[in-house]
C-alpha cells in the first residue's frame, strides 16, 4: 500500500462519508483535493467503519456496502480493495455473518489459505471456504 501523503483513521472517513460534522467534514474534503497522491487507509479502519455504521448509525448492509465502495473509488484513497470488492457481496449476501467474519473468509481465499478452520457454526454454515474444527 503505497500512499506518499499519510495514512486516515476511521473517524476521518466517518466524518467524510457521514458529514455529521460539517467543520470536519469540509476539512477532510479540502485535505483530499488539495493532494495528488494517495492516502492510506487500514484495513482495520475499514472494519471499524463498517462495525460503527453498524451499530451506531444503524446503516443496512447494502447502505453500508454502497458508502465502502464509494469510499474504494474515490482517486485519494488507498486501502485493501482487492479484499474489500470480495467481502462486500458476502456480508450483503449473509446478513447472519459479520463483517468481520467475511473478511476473515475472503481474506483465506485470496490468500490461498483455505479452509478458514473455525468453532464457529455460523461462519462454517454460510461461508463456502469455512470447516468447523470437531471437538
Amino acid at each position: 500500500m503505497v500512499a506518499k501523503n499519510g495514512s486516515l483513521d476511521a473517524n476521518v472517513i466517518l466524518r467524510l462519508l457521514l458529514n455529521d460534522v460539517p467543520k470536519q467534514h469540509k476539512a477532510v474534503v479540502d485535505l483530499l483535493s488539495s493532494n495528488t497522491s494517495q492516502f492510506a487507509v487500514a484495513d482495520v479502519a475499514i472494519i471499524e467503519i463498517v462495525f460503527v455504521l453498524c451499530r451506531a448509525y444503524e446503516f443496512s448492509r447494502e447502505q453500508i456496502a454502497e458508502a465502502i465502495d464509494g469510499l474504494m473509488n474515490l482517486g485519494g484513497i488507498n486501502c485493501n480493495q482487492s479484499l474489500f470488492a470480495k467481502t462486500l457481496p458476502l456480508f450483503v449476501e449473509h446478513p447472519a455473518l459479520s463483517f468481520e467474519d467475511c473478511c476473515l473468509a475472503m481474506y483465506a481465499q485470496l490468500n490461498e489459505a483455505e479452509p478458514l478452520w473455525t468453532f464457529d457454526k455460523k461462519l462454517d454454515a454460510q461461508a463456502s471456504n469455512a470447516r468447523l474444527i470437531k471437538v
